[in-house]
């Protein structure tokens, strides 16, 4: 495992299921954890779907350890529904958390992880952010959105060292699968077995993707190991994206 020697990382999302184990992994790796979510008293609590919340998160990190190192964008939700029928107010909410979120983050944080040669910027994407699923609209134009943003702080952050990449997961079991599996039920007319039997066939080593998995990926690219990697987008996805 990699060894981050007290290097300051903020986690968002960390209450979630991917977060948890992000907040373990970075904590084993002797890393300084920041976790961030709306929920959890492990967590200092903070809504980073608005400009408020994203300062708040970044002045807690300077508050806490007097630096930041590495960003960890993981904050997510999910609705599934039909283009036709998505209510707006879900929308909006789901891009201000997961695409305009990640660019009020990086903003806020910019300055400090530009200090000095090393600081990294991780999002969270998806195998979603390469290609598309029916009744996920906004999910998938923010995953897109957010691969996007990444290139661009790859790009801009390359003269001061700062590398930005994105990995890329397949489905992992974690509660945004489970929450969507009535409405998959209903919109597919299909049983939860068979909702189930579809997300892991659509993956070719035919299982969920692990969520230690997604985080030793992200481990790495917040490690030294990772300095020539940036503006890249790393697939977790058991073959997804090779079909």
């Amino acid at each position: 495992m990699e060894t981050l020697d007290g290097r300051v990382v903020v986690i968002t999302g960390a209450h979630g299921g991917l977060g948890r184990v992000l907040v373990e992994t970075f904590g084993n790796a002797k890393a300084l954890v920041v976790p961030i979510d709306l929920e959890g008293d492990e967590c200092f609590h903070a809504d980073v779907s608005t400009p408020e919340g994203n300062q708040q998160m970044i002045d807690e990190a300077l508050r806490r350890h007097d630096r930041l190192d590495i960003l960890v964008l993981n904050a997510g939700r999910q609705l599934v529904a039909s283009i036709a029928t998505y209510p707006l107010a879900a929308w909006d909410g789901l891009m201000d958390l997961m695409a305009k979120g990640p660019f009020l983050a990086m903003q806020a944080a910019w300055p400090h992880l530009t200090r000095q040669p090393g600081g990294r910027i991780i999002t969270v994407g998806s195998v979603l952010s390469l290609t598309a699923e029916a009744y996920k609209p906004a999910y998938v134009a923010a995953k897109h959105a957010v691969l996007g943003l990444t290139k661009v702080a790859a790009l801009e952050g390359a003269p001061y060292g700062l590398t930005a990449n994105a990995v890329a997961p397949g489905y992992m079991y974690t509660p945004i699968v489970e929450q969507q599996l009535a409405d998959q039920m209903r919109l597919r007319n299909r049983t939860r077995d068979e909702v189930i039997a579809s997300m892991i066939g659509s993956q070719p080593g035919e299982r969920f993707v692990e969520p230690a998995e997604v985080a030793r990926v992200i481990l790495f690219l917040a490690s030294a190991e990772s300095s020539g990697i940036t503006g890249a987008c790393i697939p977790v996805d058991l073959g997804a994206l090779a079909i």
